[in-house]
């Protein structure tokens, strides 16, 4: 008791000291005033309407990743039970834009604030049958209101970074408790599953299922209006995800790779659609002509020296036209992001060495050959050239990362059936 005292005591001096700044958030744009009643648990008639007699599978998936994790789940729970009602809610008002549009969901929301005065008040709005997070989430409030309303509560794909585990053992005996919430734990891998036990989760609560993003990715192709628009003499490179630092690393790679492969393009897709505009002042200011997606003509995308993707859902579209895919966040210190995406797509897979949110299965599609680590600009502009001047194996290694990620495709199936137990 004495340990989420001090927690709620701690939240509400936090939010005593922002209080006065509240008005501004009106002021900083629709990204940050977004669902705001919605974080307090007051929702619009119309969800308060399906929540009244609903009992819905509540699943959090925090951002868009996330989101896109827990469609597949969100499907294969409907096609059970068609009538069972999902409610999805999210953290970021990006991840809720998809959540909307992801097929199977019900309604969705956003993520009440963790003090129990405002959890109590969702809880018992919503009523869940089953409370599913995705991935990192431990809202301590939240566990323990649902762990009191006797609401079975699921980690599914969960995922304990090395950092993350370092920043929860400072308080050991306060997340010992609030894992003691949770009905069943889920994880990625044995290390997530050893971290945790580590923070003193029950082991007989924890099993290894494997990441939901394994399954996340269909074998899609590229539309016809991708293929049609590129130049297959041209090659081109599909950088997604990518975050602040990392742009300017790629175009100088870029620039020193086309003094070799001079017709070499580049499609940039930032991972925050908030930081659109910043990297195109980047592009502005560098050599290369460049176009937004969103002002181009599909014939036209692949005209220019670099494409800024600056849409939504289409990542995995211009990974399978591309050449060679490059995933961000691995060259700046954030841990990387899903690889699977452009390996399901029989694409070479490069990175840099900050990979720790996917550390087994990007070590294990190095060592297959299917992927490469890259450590900045020039270890880019090197590999680009010489996947792109043996073609062998450039096909080989797409042929090997799409091995690896195929033979992770279980883990869906252990998810979901970690997930209907507790129906």
């Amino acid at each position: 008791m004495l340990w989420y005292w001090l927690y709620n005591l701690l939240l509400t001096v936090g939010f005593l000291a922002l209080l006065p700044a509240l008005p501004l958030i009106y002021f900083l744009g629709p990204r940050y005033r977004a669902g705001l009643g919605q974080r307090f648990a007051i929702y619009p008639s119309a969800i308060e309407n399906f929540l009244r007699a609903a009992r819905p599978v509540w699943i959090h998936a925090a951002s868009v990743g996330e989101v896109r994790a827990a469609a597949p789940l969100v499907r294969a729970l409907k096609s059970g039970r068609p009538e069972r009602k999902v409610l999805l809610s999210t953290f970021t008002a990006t991840g809720q834009r998809i959540a909307a549009e992801t097929e199977g969901v019900d309604a969705a929301i956003f993520l009440p604030l963790d003090f129990s005065w405002v959890v109590r008040r969702a809880l018992g709005r919503i009523r869940p049958a089953l409370l599913v997070f995705i991935e990192t989430e431990i809202w301590p409030n939240l566990l323990r209101e649902s762990f009191r309303r006797g609401v079975p509560t699921l980690l599914l794909s969960g995922r304990l970074s090395a950092a993350a585990f370092a920043r929860y053992s400072r308080w050991r005996p306060f997340f010992r408790r609030v894992l003691g919430h949770f009905t069943v734990f889920g994880m990625q891998s044995s290390e997530d599953a050893a971290r945790l036990q580590g923070l003193g989760a029950d082991a007989r609560k924890i099993a290894v299922v494997g990441s939901l993003k394994f399954a996340a990715a269909q074998n899609a192709s590229a539309p016809a209006a991708l293929i049609g628009a590129r130049d297959p003499a041209r090659p081109l490179v599909v950088a997604g995800s990518t975050h602040r630092g990392e742009e300017e690393i790629l175009l100088r790679a870029l620039a020193l790779a086309r003094r070799r492969l001079p017709m070499l393009s580049l499609v940039l897709a930032p991972r925050h659609p908030e930081r659109f505009a910043e990297v195109e002042k980047l592009l502005r200011a560098s050599p290369f002509e460049f176009q937004r997606r969103s002002a181009a003509a599909p014939s036209g995308f692949f005209s220019r020296d670099v494409l800024l993707l600056d849409t939504l859902g289409e990542l995995a579209e211009f990974f399978a036209a591309g050449d060679i895919a490059f995933v961000g966040g691995s060259l700046v210190e954030v841990g990387g992001h899903n690889i699977l995406e452009p390996a399901r797509r029989e694409k070479p897979v490069l990175f840099g060495p900050c990979m720790s949110n996917f550390a087994e299965i990007a070590a294990q599609m190095k060592q297959a050959g299917g992927a490469f680590e890259v450590r900045g600009a020039e270890d880019l502009a090197e590999r680009w050239i010489a996947l792109w001047e043996n073609p062998d194996l450039r096909v080989r290694s797409g042929k090997l990362a799409a091995e690896c990620a195929a033979a992770r495709q279980d883990a869906f199936t252990r998810n979901l059936t970690l997930a209907e137990r507790y129906l």
